[in-house]
């Protein structure tokens, strides 16, 4: 923000010639203090009223504020004009993508030809990107799980117990199943048969 007793100061260091040059004493201020357009539209847009001013002080502050824009790109003229009032809807309305991808020249981008140009452009190849990745994925095989393709197994949980005792096989209900015991035919004693019975005569 420029301070009063700058711009005091700058103007003091000038003949009495060129004290009442406006033209001159505004070259004098914009060459110190460097403003560029963009920064004299922002002063345009958000500049706030001082509670000490009247209205009417306010609103040269921002007719100032408003020519020193559109002199500073040089918009000379009512077409010249309407595309600038454009170009600065269209650029905030702009994606920030697009925004971020222009940043080096978005301050500069100041014709509304070029601008929408540009954003054209943009949306184009952002939308081939946008295919082209959306094509490989629906064209590139997709592995298969092999579970998916092996038969499922499901083992049924083991809950019996084992009869150790009486040498029994587990059952599912806890119950034991007794091991079959041999019975000889020829002496009718368990624990062999009729081929290793002890009674059998050679």
């Amino acid at each position: 923000m420029l301070l009063l007793s700058d711009i005091v100061q700058l103007i003091a260091r000038e003949s009495e010639e060129n004290f009442d040059n406006y033209n001159y004493i505004k070259g004098v201020l914009l060459k110190r203090f460097k403003l560029i357009p963009e920064e004299f539209k922002k002063k345009c847009l958000h500049h706030q009223k001082n509670l000490e001013k009247s209205w009417r002080e306010f609103s040269f502050e921002i007719s100032n504020y408003f020519q020193e824009w559109i002199e500073g790109l040089k918009t000379d003229s009512f077409e010249n004009m309407k595309n600038l009032i454009i170009t600065d809807q269209i650029k905030r309305r702009a994606p920030l993508e697009a925004k971020d991808n222009f940043l080096d020249e978005w301050t500069r981008l100041v014709s509304l030809s070029e601008l929408t140009d540009k954003l054209d452009e943009y949306e184009l190849v952002r939308s081939d990107r946008k295919y082209e990745t959306k094509r490989k994925q629906q064209f590139n095989p997709v592995e298969k799980h092999s579970e998916s393709n092996q038969r499922t197994v499901r083992h049924k949980p083991f809950t019996g117990t084992w009869n150790a005792r009486n040498m029994g096989y587990p059952s599912r209900n806890g119950e034991s199943k007794q091991m079959h015991k041999f019975s000889c035919y020829s002496c009718g004693l368990e624990g062999h048969t009729a081929r290793f019975c002890p009674s059998r005569v050679p």
